[in-house]
């Protein structure tokens, strides 16, 4: 039931975000925007990190409720370049098509594959030839992180697409 409600609120969120965004726009501009959107995007994957409690998984996606619409500021920009360098829109939108249903596919394989690696370092791992401080670290470290590498992946793209936002917006 816990499950159910999560995902209806961000069902709730997400008509929300799409209702207020014109305004939100008009007001910060593009730009700051998008920037706004990306990192609230990377209020879940920190906090689901760093904790297990549903109350701040659930705060953190009100929060980052604008985080499902940070492709609007790179969706405008990918056309408005399109446009000066006389590609025809057809074009970009079907590149645009293969490479999101490239990732659909492959991107599950890359999240299943990295929840596996951190079940396996969660259970078992092998510190043999390291300092005892040293393996300590390691214990803690694969311990807390552990399942949670995909969340990890999130937040290093995250932190990429930043970056990219705030260079070439």
């Amino acid at each position: 039931k816990d499950f159910a409600n999560f995902v209806a609120l961000f069902g709730i969120l997400g008509i929300v975000s799409n209702i207020s965004l014109p305004l939100i726009l008009q007001s910060v501009g593009l730009r700051n925007f998008s920037l706004f959107a990306i990192a609230s995007s990377l209020l879940i994957p920190v906090t689901i990190l760093f904790t297990d409690s549903y109350r701040y998984i659930v705060l953190a996606g009100c929060l980052g409720l604008f985080g499902g619409t940070q492709k609007v500021g790179t969706s405008t920009v990918m056309t408005s370049l399109a446009t000066e360098s006389g590609i025809p829109q057809g074009q970009v939108q079907g590149e645009k098509a293969s490479m999101l249903a490239l990732l659909k596919i492959s991107m599950p394989l890359v999240y299943s594959a990295l929840y596996l690696k951190g079940k396996a370092w969660s259970s078992g791992s092998s510190t043999d030839g390291m300092s005892n401080t040293a393996s300590a670290g390691l214990e803690l470290l694969t311990e807390k992180i552990g399942r949670k590498l995909p969340y990890v992946l999130n937040i290093v793209l995250g932190i990429c697409a930043f970056g990219v936002a705030w260079q070439n917006l």
